[in-house]
């Protein structure tokens, strides 16, 4: 197949980069023709792809031919040129909405999504012979809309060679990690991990610091320490930066809790990334993490400073052996079910579909 996978950026920090990349990735490796078109093809900082993938720009797409354009995120006009050019063609589209149709996402500057919404992101979405979902939720949030196309439900996956050898090198550190990865922007929670964190008696948290690892957005960093001083734990926290690759790498194995209290997030492909490292997790409602109960590998409260700081002192009261067997538990639950290949078989089979009933 000659797959066309359309996408605003690449940056390496963002979930729905690491989706297209990695896809991508799977895709070339068992022989099909993959083209990403994205606005800055050569920039820098993006995530890693297969040589034998072509990444171009957006003006590039119009003289060219694919057996399937599948689209991600919502809002661009640039998108919604793709998917017309896509259907005067007679190529089948695929849109990946990525967590965009989630309640709190849509009220998050609604006076600009909503006027998109109706002038034409709705219609484009309704035309799409497939939408990609990567949770249970997600599906509710494209029903909710009325839409009522095909669905595939496929979530991010992890490298196997990331699972292979956490239980040999995830080793107990002297100073104790709460660790978060993401960018530092609103939507992520943050300064509800703040206020949760400073709730915790001093006794309890003493040897611990919370690692903030990620890009900067808005200016929220500065925010975040203001406010860290404000409530009296500037000393608990480390802004860190964004790291990449084996750094980041080593961020993981070093944590010995991984928190995201994120309000609003379609999957949350840091929280794959811990488990597979054997770190257990507490992430916030605002992500449809109900595994990490159900398999007793971290923690899933609810999106508010009272629930956060109730599952960090739950977490902090814990052995250090009792962490290790949780964090145990989230590796054979990602092994189990959260591959890559997976993925990519998945998203071939429905590709193969839509295209044999579009001929």
């Amino acid at each position: 197949m000659k797959i066309l996978h359309v996408i605003t950026s690449l940056q390496r920090a963002a979930g729905t980069s690491v989706f297209v990349a990695e896809l991508s990735n799977e895709l070339v490796g068992v022989g099909h023709q993959v083209t990403i078109a994205t606005a800055t093809p050569g920039a820098k900082d993006v995530c890693l792809l297969d040589r034998r993938i072509n990444c171009i720009g957006y003006e590039s797409i119009w003289n060219s031919s694919f057996d399937v354009a599948h689209i991600h995120a919502l809002w661009s006009p640039v998108l919604h040129k793709v998917s017309k050019w896509a259907h005067k063609n007679s190529i089948p589209v695929v849109w990946s909405p990525h967590g965009m149709l989630q309640k709190w996402a849509l009220k998050n500057k609604w006076w600009k999504k909503l006027p998109a919404l109706a002038l034409y992101q709705w219609r484009d979405l309704h035309a799409a012979e497939l939408l990609h979902a990567t949770a249970d939720s997600e599906i509710e949030d494209i029903r909710r809309l009325g839409l009522n196309n095909k669905i595939v439900n496929a979530p991010l996956g992890v490298r196997s060679d990331k699972i292979a050898v956490v239980y040999d090198e995830h080793n107990e550190q002297p100073d104790k990690i709460l660790l978060f990865v993401s960018r530092v922007q609103k939507k992520k929670g943050l300064p509800v991990l703040v206020d949760a964190w400073a709730r915790i008696s001093t006794d309890l948290k003493a040897g611990w610091r919370v690692r903030i690892v990620g890009p900067d957005q808005d200016n929220h960093t500065s925010e975040l320490m203001a406010r860290c001083k404000k409530r009296g734990v500037a000393n608990d926290f480390v802004f860190v930066g964004p790291k990449y690759g084996m750094e980041l790498d080593a961020e993981y194995r070093g944590a010995d809790l991984f928190v995201l209290p994120t309000h609003s997030e379609n999957f949350g492909s840091v929280v794959i990334e811990a488990l597979a490292r054997g770190v257990p997790v507490i992430c916030s409602k605002g992500a449809p993490w109900k595994d990490l109960e159900e398999y007793k590998c971290g923690w899933w409260p609810e999106d508010s400073v009272g629930g956060l700081a109730s599952a960090i002192e739950s977490a902090l009261r814990m052995s250090a052996a009792e962490r290790r067997q949780m964090g145990a538990r989230g590796v054979d639950l990602i092994a189990r079910k959260y591959s890559w290949c997976s993925v990519a078989n998945k998203m071939i089979a429905n590709y193969s579909s839509i295209i044999t009933k579009c001929k």
